[in-house]
């Protein structure tokens, strides 16, 4: 089994702080520093109340969690029960929640969620309760973790990064990419030297923020449609051998129509038959323009 190295970090719950308790310097955490340096306007214009909300509901799901996997309650949440699902979905073999790493100097951070691969291999995830998943940002912030958790523990090796994303039904594990170790410690001398961070997103913001989002919503979609229809099917086959009509209840009104033959001109054929004749009576009218998404 994985032996990770507790650090002399002491982390305040309560006021979010992070304390090297051999020479008792307060560290910076990396949301508010280097994650603000390199998206500074990722909340910009949501009002502080809708912030503090979601944070605290945030933090009541991540705290549900570790209880789930460090003395094994029962989750009362639906985002809970559906952690458990990803969990035995993926196979994940979890090590450690809430750990603490640092460059012991600077910046200091807890790691949601460890799993372990095989001995000193391991992966780690960040749960994400918020209505949009950001890959960068979370790319950014496990990069971070890894190098910290690594920098820490040189006998282990992080393997693969990912997001948890928990929101009422949707349950998504999101692989994000890993940055450089290069790229990482750079950033850390450009916030502790006060100087430029030199970094462009790939994609631009309405893109990268919702992205992975409308992604996994498609996907949802599909699948629910797919269970829709497989479900119809089923009730509709059973009222066509009982040789019922249709059913009313609170909720729905089922009716089985009888089939019926249907007739459809073909404008094709016809304007190329009668050219003259159907542009007589052919009518032009302008579409909205839309955004067509292709899952791949």
């Amino acid at each position: 089994m994985t032996q990770l190295k507790q650090i002399p970090v002491l982390f305040n719950q309560e006021e979010h702080t992070y304390t090297n308790t051999e020479t008792g310097e307060m560290l910076k955490g990396i949301t508010s520093t280097l994650i603000h340096r390199l998206f500074p306007d990722k909340y910009s214009g949501i009002p502080q109340a809708v912030l503090a909300r979601a944070a605290e509901r945030g933090t009541a799901i991540h705290e549900e969690i570790e209880l789930v996997e460090t003395i094994g309650i029962a989750p009362s949440t639906e985002e809970g029960r559906n952690y458990i699902k990803l969990k035995e979905e993926h196979g994940l073999n979890f090590l450690e929640s809430e750990y603490t790493v640092s460059d012991l100097e600077h910046y200091a951070t807890n790691i949601d969620a460890i799993y372990e691969v095989e001995e000193n291999v391991v992966d780690i995830a960040d749960f994400k309760t918020t209505s949009k998943f950001d890959d960068d940002s979370v790319s950014w912030q496990l990069s971070i973790c890894a190098y910290l958790l690594e920098l820490n523990n040189p006998h282990v090796k992080v393997r693969d990064l990912f997001g948890i994303w928990l929101r009422g039904d949707i349950a998504q594990l999101i692989p994000v990419e890993r940055r450089t170790d290069e790229e990482v410690r750079a950033l850390m001398e450009a916030d502790i030297n006060g100087k430029e961070f030199e970094y462009s997103p790939a994609l631009p913001d309405y893109i990268r923020e919702n992205m992975t989002t409308l992604y996994c919503l498609g996907k949802r979609i599909k699948k629910l449609t797919e269970e829709y229809d497989s479900i119809k099917a089923e009730v509709q086959a059973k009222m066509a051998e009982n040789k019922e009509k249709s059913f009313k209840t609170d909720k729905v009104l089922f009716s089985l129509i009888a089939p019926s033959v249907r007739t459809s001109f073909d404008s094709k054929r016809f304007m190329e038959e009668n050219g003259e004749l159907a542009k007589k009576y052919t009518t032009s009218t302008t579409t909205k323009e839309t955004l067509k998404i292709t899952l791949r």
